[in-house]
């Protein structure tokens, strides 16, 4: 597909309508496994301007319980939406995808079956070092701890999950996957827009208009597909064509590659704010 445009480009009077800066966390928030200080900068400079936080990541439930008590956040989706955090005035309450712990437990039994069979199956494969904090999904690593899975690896470990009944997702770090419940598929889209529902008592098409989403990999599509303001980081750029033939491309990017991306979208969303809080009133 032809090259997007530059976020910091985009028409200023639609970047001062957002109000929630939603976005990624691995290699969107941070890159190459750091919190670049520019992007933790960008961060609480966001929320100094008003914009509410929320985290949207595959990582696990308890990755989104730590996110939760290190920044001023709103909400953490984890797990590709299965489940999330959300601050309250007195406590932090959580929203599961699977409400009965029964059923989650019998899930989780059924998704370390088909991992069990995916390691025997695909000798590289290895799971991810944080799945003791994970409640619906399982992990496996891509590149963290150890050499790179190669790619033929990793569509053939998906295609044995897929096979043992668990949907999948890819990010640049792992490839997630789980056993649909009573209630249905997921992703982020749903959840993150469960979580808005839940706390400002809109529907999802009116608070569309009001969320920029920054992103950089595929399973962050849905969020893409439903942000007024959708944004990938440079990195994001070996799959966008992929993107596109599912309809769920971003509109804009950025020139960085991720945390340095997002503190160049951040600023841009800043910069507009400031303008509109100092311009004289006619």
């Amino acid at each position: 597909m032809d090259p997007l445009p530059l976020f910091g480009d985009s028409d200023p009077d639609l970047r001062a309508q957002a109000r929630l800066l939603a976005f990624d966390v691995d290699d969107t928030l941070t890159w190459r496994g750091q919190l670049p200080e520019e992007a933790a900068r960008a961060l609480y400079a966001a929320h100094s301007a008003g914009l509410t936080l929320i985290a949207v990541t595959g990582r696990s439930y308890a990755w989104a319980e730590m996110l939760m008590r290190l920044f001023p956040l709103t909400a953490a989706v984890a797990e590709t939406g299965a489940v999330a955090l959300v601050r309250g005035a007195a406590f932090v309450e959580v929203l599961h995808h699977e409400p009965d712990g029964a059923v989650r437990a019998t899930l989780a039994r059924e998704r370390d079956r088909a991992a069990a069979c995916a390691l025997a199956e695909v000798p590289n494969a290895r799971l991810a070092i944080d799945n003791p904090g994970r409640l619906y999904d399982v992990a496996f690593d891509l590149v963290e701890s150890g050499p790179p899975l190669p790619d033929d690896d990793a569509r053939r470990l998906r295609a044995v999950l897929e096979r043992e009944g668990l949907q999948t997702a890819r990010s640049s770090v792992h490839v997630n996957a789980w056993k649909v419940g009573p209630h249905g598929p997921f992703d982020k889209a749903s959840m993150f827009f469960r979580v808005l529902t839940t706390t400002a008592g809109r529907s999802p098409a009116e608070l569309a208009g009001a969320v920029c989403y920054l992103g950089d990999s595929m399973n962050d599509g849905a969020m893409f597909a439903r942000a007024a303001l959708s944004v990938g980081v440079a990195n994001v750029a070996p799959h966008l064509d992929a993107l596109a033939a599912a309809g769920q491309a971003p509109r804009y990017r950025t020139a960085g590659e991720g945390g340095h991306g997002f503190a160049e979208a951040v600023a841009a969303l800043v910069d507009v704010k400031s303008r509109n809080r100092t311009r004289p009133r006619s």
